[in-house]
Order: structure tokens, then sequence, then C-alpha cells
């Protein structure tokens, strides 16, 4: 080839190069990065007597496809006074429903499954891997465990699906079951309801997917590369988180606003800055008023997400799924209370936790509680909405007759049920016991149950012990009433 060519063809090469990496900034950021600005490591608090797990991920999604291939490697404790023989993770996207009326069945398949370097025993039934090790852990004692793994995402408008042009990952690997006093907590995925259970652990998770797809995530971003040929790498760390949730598209634009050290992120589709903005003004002031009234959020970003998830919105650590379907101007009620809905469960599931399929009433119930506060005091129409969940509760009751609000999930006996009294109910209950304490010695109830068990599970017993404690009052018939 002549010299001059080649030059040419050299010039050209960088040219379109050059293009390619334009139209990936143009594309990726709209003006900014939609994956947000790269933030400070993540401190990590230490817990007295327990030690996180720390997820160490590497995954490769391919949109076109619908899968995600990813290996993790987990640093696990056993924090337990008895030695396990065998350790326990949640596969839930082999949940029926993410296989039923869809195009595309969801799947998480687990290829390899190895303890410190050598390949052990694993078995997979339904939404369950158990790995059998070679000698028990004894308490205290640390392993590392390494997994390889295919996910297939279904086309599902669900908390894990591709749906209107939106990937949604959430509980979407293979995460560790629970083992505390009663055992391992090994429940499938109910068909309502949040069926799950986890500690806190550490993130540090890498995606790998093409250039002209913007992905949010929870966590703090800490790199943003290109990779060759036509690839891009994103990394996120966290801090002490129960689950770590990401959103892609190759639609999204993003909005942004601090709230004192934190970043909030309203990432939406091209087309729909309004419900945008909406979302991004929702959740700023949810933020800034459920930190003067609990206590402070305590990590350095949250994320609104519009997604193709069809049920109004789901939480995650520093992250919420919002249904875009509700980002018109004529759904701008809906959506403000769905924002500031999940804005609430950031105190209520992510910093103190709870088993949400025994106990749902504690971050649902308290949860709507928060809602209903919120818009009492700075949307003035509080009444309006605790009057609506009281609606929705006595026209259950009416038809049905009263039913307990606790119970495990598979024991309710309808989704309406559990509507009606996890959320309906649950919230009833929380406002009377504001009827009875006062409003100021309720907050400085919710103030020490957010600080007491920040980073724990609490239990229905710690909740109704530090009520009990706060107010110097006996109250346990007060929750036997509501609650059974």
């Amino acid at each position: 080839m002549p010299a001059r060519r080649r030059q040419w063809l050299a010039i050209g090469a960088a040219a379109v190069a050059l293009l390619i990496m334009a139209v990936f900034i143009y594309r990726s950021h709209g003006g900014r990065q939609v994956e947000g600005p790269v933030l400070p490591a993540p401190a990590v608090p230490d817990l007295a007597g327990f030690v996180p797990a720390i997820y160490d991920l590497d995954v490769n999604l391919d949109p076109v496809s619908g899968t995600v291939t990813g290996s993790s490697q987990v640093e696990y404790t056993n924090n337990q006074a008895v030695p396990l023989p065998e350790l326990y993770l949640h596969l839930y996207p082999n949940a029926a429903v993410f296989s039923q009326d869809v195009r595309r069945p969801g799947r998480l398949e687990v290829t390899a499954v190895s303890v410190e370097g050598q390949d052990v025993l694993f078995t997979v039934e339904e939404t369950l891997l158990k790995v059998t090790l070679e000698s028990a852990l004894q308490s205290q004692e640390q392993i590392n465990l390494t997994l390889s793994w295919e996910l297939t995402v279904p086309d599902y408008p669900g908390r894990l699906g591709e749906n209107d042009g939106i990937i949604s990952l959430g509980n979407w690997y293979p995460i560790l079951a629970v083992y505390d006093a009663a055992g391992w907590h090994l429940d499938p995925y109910y068909d309502w309801g949040d069926p799950f259970y986890s500690e806190v652990g550490r993130y540090r998770v890498r995606l790998t997917l093409p250039p002209s797809y913007q992905a949010v995530a929870s966590g703090n971003l800490q790199a943003r590369r290109q990779l060759p040929p036509q690839k891009k790498e994103l990394v996120w760390e966290t801090s002490l988180v129960r689950d770590f949730a990401v959103a892609v598209s190759s639609e999204y634009e993003s909005l942004e606003q601090k709230v004192g050290p934190t970043l909030v992120r309203s990432v939406f589709l091209r087309g729909e800055q309004a419900g945008g903005r909406q979302a991004l003004k929702s959740g700023c002031e949810a933020l800034k008023f459920f930190n003067d009234k609990f206590g402070l959020y305590p990590y350095h970003q949250l994320t609104l997400a519009a997604t193709g998830f069809d049920q109004g919105g789901m939480e995650y650590p520093n992250i919420v799924f919002l249904a875009r379907q509700f980002y018109g101007q004529a759904d701008a009620e809906i959506l403000d209370y769905l924002v500031v809905h999940e804005t609430a469960h950031q105190w209520w599931y992510g910093v103190v936790g709870n088993n949400q399929v025994t106990e749902a009433w504690l971050d649902e119930g308290l949860t709507e509680f928060s809602t209903v506060l919120f818009f009492e005091k700075v949307r003035g129409r509080g009444q309006e909405e605790a009057a609506s969940l009281a609606g929705l509760y006595q026209a259950y009751r009416q038809t049905n007759g009263d039913g307990k609000i606790l119970r495990s999930l598979n024991e309710f006996p309808s989704e309406l049920a559990y509507n009606a009294l996890v959320y309906g109910k649950g919230c009833l209950l929380f406002l009377q016991l504001r009827e009875e304490l006062g409003e100021e010695l309720m907050l400085t109830l919710l103030q020490e149950y957010y600080r007491r068990f920040a980073y724990r599970n609490a239990t229905s017993e710690d909740f109704i012990r530090t009520a009990e404690e706060i107010s110097g009052q006996n109250l346990g018939s007060f929750f036997q009433d509501w609650l059974l």
C-alpha cells in the first residue's frame, strides 16, 4: 500500500475514532454525565459484633440479547455462634413469575462455585443455591466464595426485566440468605409484597456495556472508562447497603441537585423531562424533610430512576425504581407520592432493615406513615392521604372482616389483603400510636429507632421495646390489638 494512502487511511481512522468518541460523550451525557460524577470512596461504618459480607461483582451486559454474564467474589464471615456446614444464596430471577407469558424467560444459571479457589459441590432448587462446604465454617471464621453465572433478563415489566427501552436489574444476582437466631431464611419469591430479607454488605461492581447505553446504580461511581473496541466500564462502590440495583437505557437523560452533602439525581427517558423534573423536586423535598425528622441519610447519592416497572415504585439502597408511565403531567400527583414513599424507604428498609417476608408492616407501614407525615407538613394534605389508606382498609374489612397485620407473605389470602392490611392498617397503627404518644414523643421514638438499629435488622419486638422505653408506657396491649 502506498505510504500516502496509508497516511490518509490513518487520518481517516483517527477521525472516525474521534467522531465515535464525540457521539459517545454526547449521547451518554447530554451535556452532563448521565451516570453521574465520580464520587468520593464511601465511608464504611464499623458494626459491633457483626462483620458484613463483601461482594465483588464483575459483569458484562449485552442489551441486545438481554444477557448478563457475571462472576461474584463474596467474602463471608460466620457471625453466628454455631458452625455452618453449608451456605445458601437466593437466585430470585428463577421465580416462575419471570418466565410466565414472556417471550424471553428470565433465568439465573450458576455454572461454577469455588471456595478459596477449590471447586465445591453446589445444588440449585428453584430460587435457592446451596453450597456444601468441605468443612463447616466455624464461628467468626471467614471464607472467600467465587461464583460464575449468567442471567437472562426477561422481557417483563417488573423489578427485574426489560420494558419501555429500560433494563431494570433488581434482585438480579446471587445474594446470601440470612442466617439468624431462627436459622436460615430460605423463603421463595412470593407473588405479592417484597419477599426479601438481607443483611447489609459492601459492594464493588464493575459493569461493562456498549457505550451508547447509560447505567445508574446503588453506590458511588468510582470510575468510567472506555474499553476497546466498543465498550465502556463503570465501577461503583458502596458503603453498607442491603442490595445492589442497576437501571440501564440508551435513552436516559438526567437532572441533579444537592441536598446538604447528598447528590440527588433524577434519571428519565428523553422527552419526559417534565416528569424527571417533578421527580427531582419531590425527592429533594422528601430527603430534606426526612433528614430533619428521623436522622441524616448517610450516603453520598440518591438516584430516582424512571424504569419499565409497572407497579408504581420499588426501593433499593441509594436508588429507587419509578414507573415511567406516571411521568406525564396528568399523573404528577401520583409521581409525587411515589417518590416520597420510596424515598422514605431509604430510612425504613434501607438503613433500618427488617424481614420483609414475615414482618412487612414494619417497613411498609412505617414508610406509609412517613409519607403521610410529609404530606401533612409539606403539602398540607396529609388528611387526604390518610383517608385514602383508611378507606382501603375499611373497604377490605367490610367485605372480608378484619385481619392481622403480623403474618408472613404467604399467609395473606390475596394481594388485596396484603395491601389493605400492611399499607392501610399498618399506617393507621402508626397514626394511632402518634395520637397515644403525641407528635414530639413519636418523632423522638423514630429517631431513636433509626439510631439504634442503623445497618441492622430490627424486629417487631425491637420496635415495641424501643417505643416502651422512650414513652415510659406499657404498650403491649396496644400493639397486640393492632397487630394480631
